[in-house]
C-alpha cells in the first residue's frame, strides 16, 4: 500500500467544518417542578379517600380503577391467604368480599411520604365492616401500607397491603 502521508488531513478537517450540517435541535428536556411534601400529602389523602368511598360503597369497578393498569398490581388482605396479583384476581376476591359487605377505614393516623414519582400510605386506626343495607356489623383495630404512582393529576395505587394488629 502506498504511503499517503499526513498532508491530506488538514484540508479534510477543513472540509469537515465547512461542510453543511444539519441542524440539530437542542432542547431542554420539560422540567416539571417537584410537588411539595404538602400538596403530594392533600393528593395521596383524596386517593385513599376515594378508595375508602368505592369500598363503602360496594363498587369493585371503582375501587380496581384506582389501581395501575398492569398485571403486578397487587392486593394483599389481613388474612392467610389474602394475597391477589394482577386485576383479575383482585376483581375476583373484591366482587366477592363486597358482595355482602362494605368496608371503610377510620383513619386515626395517616403517614404520607414520597420520592419522585412514587408515594407511600401508613394508615392506623378502624375498619368498619357494614352489611349492605348499612347496618354495621363490626369495628376492628386495622392498618394498612400503600404503595401509589404519579398518574397525571393524581395517584394510582400499586400496593395495598392490610393487617388486622392483634395482641402482641
Amino acid at each position: 500500500m502506498k504511503n499517503m502521508g499526513t498532508h491530506w488531513i488538514l484540508p479534510m478537517a477543513l472540509a469537515s467544518l465547512l461542510a453543511p450540517r444539519p441542524m440539530v435541535a437542542r432542547c431542554s428536556p420539560e422540567v416539571v417542578p417537584a410537588r411539595s411534601a404538602e400538596t403530594v400529602e392533600v393528593e395521596v389523602r383524596r386517593a385513599l379517600a376515594q378508595f375508602n368511598d368505592a369500598a363503602a360503597a360496594g363498587d369493585v369497578k371503582g375501587c380496581l380503577a384506582l389501581f395501575e393498569d398492569r398485571a403486578d398490581i397487587l392486593l394483599v388482605g389481613s388474612d392467610k391467604g389474602e394475597v391477589f396479583k394482577g386485576p383479575a384476581a383482585m376483581e375476583g376476591w373484591l366482587a366477592a368480599l363486597l358482595r355482602n359487605n362494605r368496608f371503610s377505614w377510620e383513619m386515626d393516623r395517616v403517614d404520607i411520604s414520597h420520592h419522585g414519582d412514587t408515594a407511600w400510605a401508613f394508615v392506623e386506626g378502624r375498619m368498619v365492616v357494614k352489611d349492605p343495607t348499612g347496618k354495621l356489623r363490626f369495628k376492628a383495630p386495622y392498618r394498612f401500607s400503600a404503595v401509589l404512582v404519579r398518574k397525571g393529576d393524581g395517584w394510582a395505587w400499586r400496593l395495598f397491603h392490610g393487617s388486622a394488629p392483634g395482641k402482641e
